[in-house]
């Protein structure tokens, strides 16, 4: 039995899949247009549309009996958020402009959010009290992270820039104050604990690729083996953050580690897939991060950008010039970089606390008069 659930998950109606899926099940629903998976619903769950409902049931009918599942005040929302859609020119423009997959997925989200709080009135009438308005609702009422509230900023300029085109009203807001917030950052020890933790050789070929060349999670999940360059000792990251190209470090290890996982797993196309000729996912990637640190007693809240946080950071405690860790993390402005001095511990043993220092003097003192 299958239920094909009708959801509001992130502010967007949705069709939610729910059930024991067999091999034949899984891969009708992974290889759905638009499919996605929410830990927070635990299923797999596509947008909301009747031409979605059709197609899921006739592709879904020949493995399984199909029930659909409507609650009443759930269909009510639905039908609510379907009224709010965010206009189809706003994520054509977002497919034309080529903005990754991530960037797209929210601003969908951010604005259709916006959308929402100033509905019944429509994206063309958007006036700057309403801009205003949603940001003071998002500080006071939401409470949400200055980071959170940029992105809505952006979202909501995209359109108003990008998708109007020359129709341009005030919308000006100012944006919130940049924080400064420290990367968090593993020690070498528990970098070396994560590793022999992690059992799999698969999965330990994934952390030490990200550590040792300071990937990004979209980067490793789209590395393919003609990016890796044996002869150079290097690895190409093709089509980065920005739309940029760059080349970073490929460690003799790894590339040893690669090999042998190679012979193992036999991948295609990508150097890590997760289903047949398909990308790993991040999801997952994550998934072996937190349980090889549970398993290694770390209880820093770690991920895939922890490991590339803890390579610049330990680059530049062994005295790497910041201008290299700029180029091989991809920055494309050095103030992003400079984060890391504030977490380096390079220099600090030289140094004494003032109270190491006056409980010594009193130690000694002390000696003295005895």
């Amino acid at each position: 039995m299958i239920n094909l659930e009708t959801v509001s998950h992130r502010s967007q109606a949705c069709i939610a899949i729910r059930g024991k899926l067999t091999k034949a099940l899984y891969n009708i629903v992974y290889n759905f247009p638009g499919r996605q998976y929410s830990s927070t619903l635990r299923c797999f769950y596509v947008p909301y549309t009747q031409q979605n409902l059709e197609a899921l049931q006739k592709a879904l009918k020949p493995y399984a009996e199909i029930q659909m599942k409507e609650d009443e005040k759930i269909s009510r929302e639905i039908s609510r958020l379907i009224q709010i859609c965010v206009p189809i020119e706003y994520t054509e423009k977002l497919q034309r402009m080529r903005y990754s997959k991530a960037t797209f997925d929210n601003y969908v989200i951010q604005f259709r959010k916006f959308l929402e709080h100033i509905h019944p009135k429509v994206a063309t009438d958007i006036e700057e009290k309403d801009i205003r308005d949603y940001l003071l609702y998002m500080i006071d009422k939401k409470k949400v992270s200055l980071s959170t509230q940029n992105q809505a900023i952006n979202a909501i300029k995209f359109y108003l820039e990008h998708v109007q085109q020359g129709e341009r009203k005030v919308y000006y807001a100012e944006r919130p104050r940049h924080e400064l917030k420290l990367p968090t950052v593993m020690s070498e020890e528990e970098i070396m604990a994560l590793f022999e933790n992690t059992r799999n050789a698969k999965h330990k070929a994934i952390l030490f690729l990200i550590y040792s060349a300071g990937l990004r999670m979209s980067e490793v999940l789209n590395l393919k083996w003609e990016d890796v360059d044996t002869l150079r000792n290097v690895i190409y990251i093709r089509n980065g953050k920005g739309k940029k190209d760059r080349i970073t470090l490929l460690s003799p290890i790894v590339h040893s580690n690669l090999l042998e996982y190679r012979k193992l797993y036999r991948p295609a196309t990508w150097i890590f897939e997760g289903a047949p000729g398909k990308p790993y996912s991040a999801r997952s990637i994550n998934s072996i991060i937190k349980k090889s640190a549970r398993l290694s007693g770390i209880s820093k809240n770690v991920s895939a950008h922890t490991l590339r946080h803890s390579f610049a950071t330990h680059l530049l405690e062994r005295g790497t010039d910041l201008r290299y860790i700029q180029t091989l993390l991809g920055h494309e402005s050095s103030q992003t970089t400079e984060r890391y001095a504030h977490v380096t511990k390079r220099g600090f043993e030289k140094l004494m606390s003032p109270l190491d220092s006056l409980m010594r003097k009193n130690s000694k003192e002390t000696n003295n008069e005895i």
